[in-house]
């Protein structure tokens, strides 16, 4: 049952890659004039500011090259599809009929991020659907049935690399994606 719910959950995160939303404080003071001479402002309304004190996540495009991609996967690389801030997706082509993502954790807690993704991964890891993969960061885990690989950097960083579409261009995807997430860790 969790299984499915997970599914659910990433196939609807994978559908949202694109949208983006935008939010705006707003910091507009509002005047009323009362009759005669007497004037009354209200304070201005703000959200509060959020700090970071981390450098912001690198592009995941500057991770990996379609060349690289292309060596790994056995694929030509069509298009490269930059999808900031969080996703980088090398598109195969229609004739194969697959992408390849590349997602960077941006800290902002997102449904398809790669935190997400590996806290997924750790529940599918606990029913025996995934598997560690060592010497990979500082936790990797690939599971099979999403086609994905969600790595612990360290330091608060996690990237997450998948296939989506293609089975029969790209059958069993996790040597390509450990090979090209030890590449993105060293670009990190």
């Amino acid at each position: 049952m969790r299984r499915t719910a997970w599914l659910g959950c990433i196939l609807l995160a994978l559908a949202a890659c694109g949208e983006e939303t935008t939010g705006t404080p707003s910091s507009a003071a509002t005047s009323t004039t009362a009759p005669a001479e007497e004037t009354t402002t209200l304070p201005a309304t703000t959200l509060p500011a959020t700090t970071t004190t981390a450098a912001p996540p690198p592009d995941p495009c500057d991770l990996l090259s379609p060349e690289e991609v292309a060596s790994a996967t056995g694929l030509e690389v069509a298009e490269v599809q930059p999808d900031p801030p969080l996703y980088c997706i090398f598109d195969f082509g229609p004739d194969a009929g697959v992408s390849l993502f590349v997602a960077v954790d941006d800290g902002q807690g997102r449904l398809a991020g790669p935190e997400a993704v590996f806290a997924a991964y750790l529940e599918l890891l606990d029913e025996g659907e995934a598997e560690e993969i060592d010497g990979l960061g500082e936790a990797a885990l690939y599971a099979p049935d999403f086609r994905g690989l969600a790595v612990d950097a360290g330091g608060g960083r996690l990237i997450a690399l998948g296939v989506n579409g293609g089975r029969r261009s790209l059958a069993d995807p996790r040597d390509a994606l450990v090979k090209l997430a030890a590449t993105a860790l060293e670009r990190l």
